[in-house]
């Protein structure tokens, strides 16, 4: 990377191939611009894409209007001048600029055909009466010409990564513009980013600083595309643990193939954790949507789970099939614990299990009684405290009775005392695919 000039102009080289462009890169922001092809006006005249980031000294992005001058030379320095012409007010948004060389004055291209050809650029900013001229010049492709047989990733016969230009105008400002990792034909012009390696990593991009490794824009198709035929299509680490992958736009998405049979998968090696609020601002929800765009499931900041069908477990029988249990729905929100106990002299005693009785409400709950034994016995409860209960029981004749009992005690889950058949406005309308 090269160092930024202080109260100067900085220029990173674009490394072209004459026309041939498909990949460049943003070697200062690691932007990426969707590009127009490059083509030809006639069948004597081409024209070149050429973008751009345009940032102040501290690399903060700028925007405006700025002058921009291009030149063809036959040398590295001095020599003849073939080609050149000035492109005023570019506009320039968010540090990005896009220039198309040839649009004011066309590239003749039987002058790109043989010989070394040189790039000299030239910038001018708001209220500067003079351009300033970037050195060195850029070489583009030596003795390369148009050639429509030419596969996008074809390599550059040359690279210019680290070139540098500087200039310098006292404002401070600072402009990188990209080099080019492979070339390709007219035709087959498509990505404003494109790198391959046989073995090793096709596109690598890199930040020390607040800034990003890769960034992907694209007006018209992705921004960014990675593939592998035996590893990864691409990896992206940082050493924070929430910043390894954004994505942007108020609506981010991750998105299988297209094709109806793609699959997602997510799989780690340890947990997968699904983060509601990140800004810890307002209630968010974690929605599960069908084909149409409607909620059929939902779980909200506090937890609470709300789905359109029924809730079951799947459990394996001794047969070795497969059988859905559905849970109770209820009303209300309901805990419940269940026991046993045995009269003695017609009564018994049961306590509160002490981590459920901190779970309920306990000033009202619900216990119903089962006798467990070879004789009608009549049970009541005749009292009920935040403790436990008391279970009293005759038999038929009168007497105290001697047996056994089941219970089931209901009660109110703790906070939810007051929920009941609680009204849903259920979001079941159609979204923006």
């Amino acid at each position: 990377m090269a160092t930024r000039i202080r109260k100067g102009w900085f220029i990173g080289i674009v490394a072209l191939s004459v026309i041939l462009i498909l990949a460049v890169v943003l070697q200062w922001s690691g932007v990426a611009l969707a590009l127009p092809p490059a083509q030809q006006t006639d069948t004597n005249t081409i024209t070149i894409p050429y973008p751009g980031r345009l940032t102040d000294e501290i690399g903060q992005s700028i925007e405006g209007a700025y002058d921009f001058s291009f030149a063809i030379y036959d040398a590295a320095t001095e020599g003849n001048l073939l080609w050149s012409e000035a492109q005023k007010g570019i506009s320039v948004q968010a540090g990005s600029f896009l220039v198309v060389l040839g649009s004011e004055q066309p590239i003749p291209a039987a002058m790109m055909e043989k010989g070394e050809r040189w790039l000299e650029v030239a910038v001018r900013g708001p209220g500067q009466a003079n351009f300033v001229t970037m050195r060195p010049r850029q070489q583009l492709g030596a003795d390369a010409a148009p050639d429509a047989s030419i596969q996008a990733g074809s390599p550059c016969p040359h690279d210019h990564w680290g070139d540098s230009w500087t200039g310098t105008s006292g404002t401070g400002l600072s402009l990188s513009l990209p080099s080019v990792g492979s070339s390709a034909s007219l035709i087959s012009l498509f990505a404003a980013v494109y790198g391959s390696h046989d073995v090793l990593v096709g596109v690598m991009g890199t930040s020390s600083g607040a800034g990003m490794g890769v960034y992907g824009q694209s007006n018209d198709g992705p921004g960014v595309v990675g593939s592998s035929t035996s590893n990864y299509g691409g990896i992206f680490s940082s050493n924070q643990d929430h910043l390894d992958i954004q994505v942007g736009g108020a609506v981010g998405r991750i998105n299988a193939d297209e094709n109806g049979d793609s699959q997602l998968y997510l799989s780690s090696n340890a947990d997968i954790i699904l983060k509601l609020d990140n800004d810890s601002g307002s209630d968010h929800v974690l929605r599960v949507k069908n084909s149409s765009g409607g909620d059929v499931c939902t779980i909200d900041e506090a937890g609470n789970l709300n789905c359109i069908g029924g809730k079951s477990a799947v459990v394996e029988t001794a047969d070795h099939s497969w059988h859905r249990l559905y849970a109770v729905e209820g009303p209300e929100v309901w805990f419940e614990d269940i026991g046993s106990a045995t009269l003695v002299d017609g009564q018994a005693n049961v306590a509160l299990e002490a981590t459920f009785a901190q779970t309920i409400d306990l000033q009202e709950y619900q216990v119903f009684l089962t006798v467990v034994g070879d004789e009608p016995v009549l049970l009541y409860v005749s009292a009920k405290t935040p403790q436990g209960f008391t279970v009293q029981g005759v038999t038929m004749d009168g007497q105290p009775a001697n047996c056994s009992f089941d219970y089931r005690i209901v009660a109110n889950r703790l906070g939810y005392e007051n929920v009941r058949l609680e009204p849903v406005n259920w979001q079941t309308e159609e979204v923006a695919p």
